[in-house]
């Protein structure tokens, strides 16, 4: 009976040293698992932080870019506004006064007309352009004003302009523009720089 319940004693104690050293194998497989994921979710939630952090910050500067672009878009276009109105302010009443003055129309028609000629030729097919109800008054004038050759040029009339006249060979198809609006920004352009440096340095 003795031996028996050796033997007993002794299977039980083996297997339930077995059973803990086994759960001591499992625990520590769990616990080192646990590590491992542990590990991994704070690698992954650092990660996910320095990128954040980085897209934060290039947002950021992508936004203050775009800020300082559009507040010197917006400096630039009311500067060129300013400049605008003061060569406005300045050119445009003596230009439209200017072309209101029918002798200083014609003197620009009559110098027009006797110096275009670009191959310097005595053949020279000329057609104008000129303000809806000018074109008679015009046609008068240059004929008693002009070459025989180019009092015939033809004369027609665009409703659109208001002032000037636009004149051009019909061979080399172009024409060149007299009208106030050409002159205004004929002159703005020459004195834009100047008004610039005036107003902003």
């Amino acid at each position: 009976m003795n031996k028996l319940q050796e033997l007993t004693d002794k299977l039980y104690n083996e297997g339930l040293s077995k059973g803990q050293q086994d759960a001591e194998i499992v625990l520590n497989q769990a616990k080192s698992e646990a590590d491992k994921i542990l590990s991994e979710a704070k690698n992954k939630a650092s990660e996910i932080e320095i990128a954040a952090k980085k897209q934060a910050a290039e947002t950021k500067a992508n936004a203050e870019a775009e800020i300082k672009l559009a507040g010197k878009q917006i400096i630039g276009e009311v500067k060129q506004t300013v400049e605008n109105l003061i060569l406005t302010k300045a050119i445009s009443p003596d230009i439209k006064h200017a072309f209101d003055d029918t002798a200083f129309v014609r003197t620009l028609i009559t110098t027009a007309t006797e110096r275009f000629n670009p191959h310097d030729s005595g053949n020279v097919n000329l057609f104008m352009i000129v303000p809806e109800g000018q074109k008679n008054a015009i046609a008068e004038y240059l004929a008693g004003k002009v070459s025989p050759a180019l009092s015939l040029m033809e004369i027609s009339e665009d409703s659109r302009m208001k002032s000037g006249f636009k004149i051009g060979s019909k061979d080399d198809g172009y024409y060149i523009s007299f009208t106030s609006e050409d002159f205004e920004n004929l002159f703005k352009t020459y004195l834009r720089p100047k008004v610039s440096e005036i107003l902003f340095g």
